[in-house]
């Protein structure tokens, strides 16, 4: 499928894909211009939630197309006089926080039919909303427009960097809240990684690297990140900042007979002991096993979870739920992806380039190894290539995604290629 941009810059090129059903989407969107009365109003209050979308929502930005209508057939602008067409173009200026590219065509057939193009930028660093007391800002989902929530729009702030997440206040800084564990293991890693000697205090360090701040009355606060971090019980200030493993006794599919699971179990503590806690569990467990057989590979679903763990978003209340059912494995955390990636998609065709949601917790889970000195936390990209090799030389399905407001990965094994072959 063609980008928006692309079909802006040569739309005669790309007029059958115009013209098609399925156009409208994520990122394409027509409308039919009728002069009859209030249907202007009409329309121009249905292109301003488009633009706002776009731009809020997709990387690639979004075209609007003036002139075909829903079911794909070219009524064409040409009828607009130019003190209409103005009119609807105005539509641009009720919005704040983005970038709107007119453009007219002439499609050059024998009814001389014109269109008009609205392609609309990503705005990368703001939300694009109405400029009242009590701006209105929307989202796209889908072929829909949909108005944006207190919580997504607050989400919007995190994924686009307009509020830093990480270094946020989170709660005055008490040294008796710290992981005394996890903190000597960090300062060991940072210091010989910067050939430093020791006589740099905790404080020094945890501010030196914003896990910590001072503020207001010069006295240290703890940041999100430096909580989440190094603090014993993170989910006293993030609720759920915890990974729950269930496993149930049927398929997936099977809801009526779901029942209880087998098993519930809990991970809770600072990320790096989460992230050990569940690479000593899968190890030691039969969790991912069946019948003493490995249904899934551990290094595809220790990295699912690690992850889940470092590139979820804490500020929503969820844990990360990872369910292991008959047929499959399914690992689901809080925050869709950054990267312009489809809704869904198998790793077998699409690549995923990383881009971090929280650079602190990745850049010091990288200090943190395991026991045999095997750093926990590699790239995105790298991870998930792994995933995928690992799978398919146990021939097993790619991983497959889904995203939007919480990101899945799903795990296919021997027993769901039984039952679709």
């Amino acid at each position: 499928m063609p980008t928006p941009k692309e079909v802006f810059d040569n739309p005669l090129k790309y007029l059958d894909f115009l013209k098609s059903t399925n156009l409208e989407g994520q990122r394409f969107d027509r409308k039919e211009i009728r002069l009859e009365k209030n249907k202007i109003r009409e329309l121009k209050e249905s292109i301003k939630p488009c633009l706002s979308a776009f731009a809020n929502t997709n990387k690639e930005g979004g075209l609007v197309i003036l002139g075909i209508a829903n079911d794909g057939t070219i009524k064409g602008t040409q009828h607009v006089d130019e003190q209409k067409l103005n009119e609807i173009l105005q539509v641009r200026e009720t919005l704040k926080n983005h970038v709107t590219d007119p453009k007219q065509v002439d499609l050059q057939d024998s009814d001389k039919n014109q269109l008009y193009l609205l392609y609309t930028h990503w705005t990368p660093n703001a939300i694009c909303e109405t400029g009242e007391a009590f701006p209105k800002a929307w989202k796209r989902v889908g072929p829909q427009n949909r108005p944006m929530t207190e919580q997504e729009r607050e989400q919007l702030k995190r994924d686009k960097g307009i509020v830093n997440f990480e270094i946020s206040y989170c709660c005055p800084y008490n040294p008796d809240e710290l992981d005394k564990g996890v903190v000597e293991v960090f300062k060991e890693a940072f210091l010989e990684t910067r050939g430093a000697q020791y006589g740099h205090s905790t404080e020094d360090i945890l501010d030196y690297e914003g896990a910590i701040k001072k503020e207001g009355n010069d006295k240290y606060v703890f940041t999100n990140a430096g909580y989440l971090f190094f603090a014993s019980n993170p989910c006293k200030r993030f609720g759920g900042a915890f990974v729950r493993l269930l496993r149930y006794d049927t398929s997936a599919e099977d809801l009526e007979n779901l029942g209880s699971p087998t098993l519930n179990k809990e991970f809770y503590g600072p990320v790096p002991s989460v992230i050990q806690n569940l690479q000593s569990f899968l190890n030691e467990s039969t969790f991912i096993q069946s019948f003493g057989k490995p249904k899934y590979p551990f290094l595809t679903v220790f990295e699912a979870l690690v992850n889940a763990v470092i590139h979820r978003d804490y500020a929503f209340t969820s844990p990360i739920f990872c369910s292991d059912y008959k047929d499959k494995l399914v690992v689901e955390n809080p925050g869709g992806f950054l990267q312009t990636v489809p809704p869904r998609f198998s790793l077998a065709d699409t690549v995923l380039n990383s881009e971090r949601r929280n650079p602190r917790l990745v850049d010091w889970m990288r200090l943190m190894k395991d026991e045999d000195g095997i750093i926990f936390v590699r790239s995105l990209s790298e991870g998930t290539r792994r995933m995928l090799e690992t799978m398919q030389d146990a021939g097993l399905p790619a991983p497959y995604y889904e995203t939007g407001e919480n990101t899945t990965v799903t795990l296919y094994n021997q027993a769901s290629i039984s039952a679709s072959a």
